[in-house]
């Protein structure tokens, strides 16, 4: 039912390769990278998911979705980032977006290791001044839906606030 709802796939989701994708490829994750009439383009992924191994053209009926976090204006928090220059990022919301030179999703790779193109997604922050920042390219594991991030920090500051009334009493 939930797929249902999420309607075809879009540019951004991670979707399931089925069996009429190549033999490589099959049962395997992928990101959409580009939509045509009858088939969308993806960049398959390595096991964490955070690096592109390879590209296909599957038809529609051989991808499944299975996240669409990483579809342009879904709302997320930035969360758990360690790096020195990164980890201000962890706690600001913003909205999944195409990168102005970059378009969506991205790939990056390193000087010491071009062969490895990284998954990231730019996310426009709602609020640039306290960020620093008005964009950045995140990680998909460093990102977590809007929704589910406000309930969490709902639960945490009911708890809170129920061990600071029970120590009062």
């Amino acid at each position: 039912r939930e797929a249902e709802e999420r309607g075809p796939p879009q540019v951004g989701d991670v979707v399931i390769l089925g069996p009429g994708a190549p033999a490589e490829h099959r049962h395997r994750t992928a990101v959409v990278t580009a939509l045509a009439e009858a088939h969308c383009t993806v960049v398959v992924l390595d096991d964490a998911r955070r690096f592109g191994v390879g590209e296909c053209w599957p038809s529609w009926g051989d991808v499944a979705i299975e996240d669409s976090l990483l579809r342009l204006g879904s709302r997320v928090v930035v969360c758990g980032m360690t790096g020195a220059r990164t980890m201000e990022l962890n706690g600001f919301s913003g909205c999944v977006s195409e990168h102005p030179k970059r378009g969506h999703p991205t790939f990056l790779t390193k000087e010491q290791c071009p062969e490895r193109a990284q998954l990231t997604v730019c996310v426009r922050f709602d609020e640039p001044g306290l960020v620093g920042r008005r964009f950045a390219l995140v990680e998909p594991r460093f990102l977590r839906p809007y929704g589910s991030a406000v309930h969490e920090m709902s639960r945490q500051l009911t708890e809170l606030t129920e061990d600071f009334e029970g120590e009062l009493r």
